[in-house]
């Protein structure tokens, strides 16, 4: 059974909190003001230096996904800030500064400023940001960190004798599979001692090859700015930026593996470890004029993308062939574009602003052609995207309180990148015999020149859409802090593509339009101020099922041995490239233009459309009812509210929560709808000038629904192994299964997936301890978040006692098992801060901090991962994130 997925907005959060834990992880403590500050202090920038010694208790990735602290032992802490130039009450307008941040970890950041105000400014800065995705991951492959993976020369297929000697299967590696007794031909068989030498052989062999590869990557980025004031109105801006990312990700592949004359070809995945190695340099340029009452900006913007590593190969693990799996990687790219943006206050209350851009995306880097691409008819893709925008907003108050607002936006995004016809097999599918003649013929080459009915015949689609959008808001002050404010959207899109043979896309145009209302009270009096808003949206679309066809031009030419083309039979029957919705044969096609030998040909037994039929291997036709969410119907409701209360000079309130639905009520299958909850708690309370405490609770839910269809083919299959009964399900035979496999209402599915994620934080200050010389600060954080994940349904599963003999069950052709629930997957975090500051005197603290963190989560995905989890997937051994961190840090900071 196969599950839909989709991250909304309260799955994001989880990870958001996630991430934002381990990014408070301290590295440099807070610097609290000792006291008010002093003219000096405002007069005179000062300096600072800060460096100390930050010790991590053990190592993990996961608490140092972001802030470098992943590594266990000492880490130097050394910031600074220098700042200086003229002083204040000079004729002297030069000023510098120059700032440092976390120098001695992987998240440095480095940034600097010189000029003279009303003149120049220089600026540069460099920074860096380490994410660290996986230290458990582990593989057999050599090479990581370059873009040929190779197997060790030792390496053995495995296999779990006991089930069958030649078939590949990734459980094998696992012991415990290997000692266990087997279904063979409807018997429980114990594996005898040839099958456990030969299983050790592979174990202890393949084992030892499996080693850990720490997945994560590093952006660096390096920047460079000048500004020039020509005169008091016209200014010169250029900068540029160099970003480079480096490291391994994980990236899960799918292959058909051939194992050589005793293995069966089979489709294997592998999680290889993707190299990372790209730079990407910006360029920014501007003159900006600024007048009494106008404004103008004429910019361009620049981005060269380079790719060191176009394409990654591996070896299949599941094969006695050395032939390398091969994927291209990300092209190198280049952006241009210019732009003008302008405004004029036509009077106080009355101003208009005006943006237009264009826009040259372009990608010419050469294809990676091999044995598996026999057709390439252009050695690169020649791509050309060109951006047009334009905008205004008009913004006026025609009586005293009344505030209004009109925009129109204008964007197309023009793909204008010529359109071809490639032909090229599944990675590592075996070829032979030959293509269908038309198709050869189609493409003008000779007859016989491409073998195998395992071919596809693909055109690309160059994607194109075009927006016009208008926006109207207006708000309106009832009373002395009441206000209203009004607003509607109305967005049109519509997509297309240059020069494919059909409509290549599945929403042709959509409109949405939205509609705004807001109330602001803010009663000073009272200390009180609120909010309350409401958005409501819907979104109409024009589908169009046939837009996969743009994809298959062969589904435009008759196949060898018929009269009509696919696309011709998709007319005359009226069908789509799923065909008729009914069980096997039945007359379906009665009334429609087919014959009965056409309608075997391209719908037999009621099935879809064949792929021999438009020259593919993989059946791409679309399921009747299943579109994307982005591009389907759809309601949307969206509330949001807040209110603040000051209850007194010592204690401050607030609460404040939204809640959004979507209904994608035109959706047989795939996302139906989805409803997130968001809810904020706050309390704050200051003691005395020193002390002052706050408290904070966040609760999020998110509901998801979706719904599939894991139909099969009609047949008229009638037993299996003899047997012909059914246990469950929606009918009690196989015959009857069978011949309705495509209509089964018992092949529906639908999900439902809840995250909750409840967080409550706490911290407490104190800044007059020792007679103000000591500052202390404390802060706890916990966070609990769920996902639960129901499923109706089920499957049919063809019983392995089936015509067995003397088995109670051996009547019983196949069975339907119910789907059930998935297990619960739990985040659990707690975090503990405290830090302290001792003033030594003016210019010189020693500060102090301790952290305690710690996260213990599951996750059934993972289980997966380990050895014995599945038969055609290569083991990592990934375990789900834990750990239980301290964190101690001291250091010396001294102001000049």
């Amino acid at each position: 059974m196969k599950k839909n997925t989709y991250d909304f907005a309260v799955r994001v959060s989880v990870l958001a909190v996630q991430g934002a834990l381990a990014a408070m992880a301290f590295v440099s403590m807070p610097a609290f003001a000792d006291n008010e500050p002093t003219v000096e202090d405002l007069t005179k920038p000062k300096n600072t230096l800060d460096v100390g010694v930050t010790n991590v208790s053990s190592s993990s990735f996961k608490f140092g996904e972001y802030n470098g602290l992943e590594q266990s032992g000492p880490n130097a802490d050394v910031n600074f800030s220098l700042k200086g130039g003229g002083a204040w009450d000079s004729e002297d307008a030069t000023r510098y500064s120059l700032t440092g941040t976390n120098l001695g970890l992987d998240t440095r950041n480095l940034k600097g400023e010189f000029g003279q105000q009303g003149k120049f400014r220089f600026n540069f800065g460099y920074d860096e940001l380490l994410r660290n995705q996986s230290d458990t991951y582990q593989t057999p492959y050599l090479g990581n960190g370059t873009n040929n993976l190779t197997l060790p020369t030792n390496w053995l297929v495995p296999t779990v004798p006991a089930l069958s000697a030649t078939g590949v299967n990734a459980r094998g590696l696992s012991s415990a599979v290997a000692a266990s007794p087997a279904v063979v031909a409807g018997h429980v068989v114990a594996p005898t001692a040839a099958n456990l030498a030969t299983s050790a052989t592979l174990i202890g062999t393949d084992g030892p090859d499996f080693h850990n590869v720490n997945l994560a990557t590093k952006r660096s980025r390096t920047d460079a700015g000048f500004d020039f004031n020509i005169d008091p109105q016209w200014d010169v801006k250029v900068s540029a930026r160099r970003e480079d990312k480096d490291g391994l990700q994980p990236m899960g592949t799918v292959s058909r593996q051939g194992a050589g004359a005793t293995q069966a070809s089979t489709e294997i995945s592998t999680i290889i470890a993707n190299p990372i190695k790209t730079t990407t340099d910006q360029f920014n340029a501007s003159l900006n004029y600024t007048g009494d009452k106008s404004f103008m900006t004429a910019a361009y913007y620049g981005s060269l993308f380079k790719n060191a590593y176009p394409t990654v190969s591996w070896q299949g693990w599941a094969g006695t062939t050395t032939a390398p799996n091969t994927i291209s990687s990300a092209p190198d790219n280049q952006f241009h574009q210019l732009s003008v943006t302008g405004g004029y206050n036509f009077d106080r209350t009355t101003k208009l602003v005006v943006d237009a851009s264009y826009g040259r995306s372009t990608q010419n880097q050469a294809f990676y052609q091999d044995s598996g691409t026999p057709y390439v008819p252009v050695s690169s893709l020649n791509g050309l995207v060109v951006t047009e925008s334009l905008s205004g907003r008009l913004t006026l108050k025609p009586i005293k309180d009344l505030n209004v607002a009109a925009g129109y936006k204008f964007y197309e995004r023009d793909d204008r990148t010529p359109v071809n016809t490639y032909a090229f097999y599944d990675d590592q599918n075996p070829i032979s015999g030959t293509a269908t003649p038309s198709f050869i013929a189609a493409l003008g080459l000779p007859a016989g020149s491409l073998g195998s009915g395992n071919i596809n015949f693909n055109a690309n689609r160059p994607y194109s859409q075009r927006v016009n959008q208008f926006n109207l808001d207006g708000d309106y002050t009832i009373v002395p802090g009441e206000k209203i404010k009004l607003g509607a959207e109305s967005q049109q899109k519509n997509r297309y593509c240059n020069g494919t043979w059909i409509d290549c896309v599945n929403a042709d145009s959509s409109r949405e339009n939205t509609g705004r209302f807001d109330w602001n009270g803010n009663w000073a009096e009272a200390g009180v101020n609120a909010h309350i808003g409401y958005a409501y949206s819907t979104r109409n679309v024009t589908q169009n099922s046939s837009a996969w066809l743009a994809l298959v031009p062969m589904a435009n030419v008759v196949p060898t041995g018929q009269t009509i083309s696919a696309y011709q039979a998709m007319q005359l029957s009226g069908l789509s490239g799923e065909g008729p919705w009914a069980g096997y044969n039945g007359g379906a096609f009665a009334g429609t233009g087919l014959t009965a030998a056409q309608a075997a040909f391209f719908y037999a037994n009621n099935g879809p459309l064949a792929n021999g039929a438009y020259g593919n291997a993989n059946r791409i036709s679309e399921l009747p009812g299943l579109t994307a969410y982005d591009q389907t119907n759809r309601d949307r409701n969206k509330l949001r509210a807040s209110i603040n209360w000051q209850a007194s000079d010592k204690l401050s309130l607030t609460g404040s929560g939204s809640y959004t639905k979507d209904n994608y009520y035109d959706s047989t299958y795939g996302l139906q709808g989805v409803k997130n909850l968001g809810l904020t708690l706050e309390g704050a309370y200051v003691l005395n000038e020193d002390v002052a405490a706050t408290l904070y609770y966040t609760y999020e839910k998110g509901d998801t629904n979706s719904a599939g269809n894991s139909f099969g083919s009609n047949s008229n299959a009638l037993n299996v192994n003899g047997a012909t009964a059914v246990s469950g399900g929606c009918f009690s035979t196989v015959q009857a299964k069978n011949n309705n496999g495509k209509i089964d209402p018992c092949n529906n599915w639908s999900s439902d997936t809840k995250d909750r994620v409840d967080t409550v934080g706490f911290n407490l200050k104190d800044k007059g301890l020792m007679s103000g010389k000591l500052v202390v600060s404390a802060d706890i954080l916990y966070t609990l978040a769920n996902t639960d994940t129901g499923m109706n349904g089920g499957s049919y599963v063809n019983n392995p006692y089936a015509g067995i003999a003397g088995n109670a069950t051996s009547t019983i052709a196949a069975f339907y098992i119910p789907a059930t629930a998935f297990p619960t997957v739990t985040t659990k975090t707690l975090e503990f801060r405290l830090n302290a500051k001792y003033n030594l005197d003016k210019s010189q603290s020693i500060r102090a901090g301790y952290m305690f963190a710690r996260m213990r989560s599951s996750d059934y995905t993972y289980d997966a991962q380990q050895y014995g989890g599945l038969s055609g997937a290569l083991p990592t051994s990934q375990q789900a994130p834990n750990y239980s961190i301290q964190v101690v840090g001291v250091g010396y900071v001294y102001t000049f």
